[in-house]
């Protein structure tokens, strides 16, 4: 994924942001689905979160973005319905949104 950390600055080359190397999955206190987090091996800004919270809206994805003093990282709520095989459907769909957010944040 690439992202800017601070898009109004033109003349900063663009970055690799990659997904950390383990995705946090947790079942939700009433077990009716699954959060997965996976950070990201970068910080992203504020433009770029929300883009990406956007971009999910369309798709029909419950995800979203968040900035922490621990790192940046995004969250998926997979419900509980979903078919196991569908899930890796799901989570490819909503990594594939990281260069869409890029590519929003792109264009003049």
């Amino acid at each position: 994924m690439q992202a800017r950390a601070d898009r109004h600055d033109r003349h900063r080359p663009r970055r690799e942001i990659s997904i950390g190397r383990c995705y946090d999955v947790d079942q939700d206190h009433d077990s009716d689905h699954l959060v997965v987090r996976i950070p990201l091996a970068d910080r992203v800004d504020q433009d770029w979160i929300r883009w990406y919270q956007r971009l999910a809206r369309v798709k029909g994805i419950s995800a979203g973005a968040e900035d922490l003093p621990e790192g940046s990282s995004v969250r998926i709520d997979v419900p509980g319905y979903v078919a196991p095989d569908r899930i890796r459907a799901l989570l490819d769909t909503a990594r594939a949104l990281f260069r869409e957010a890029d590519a929003a944040l792109e264009k003049p």
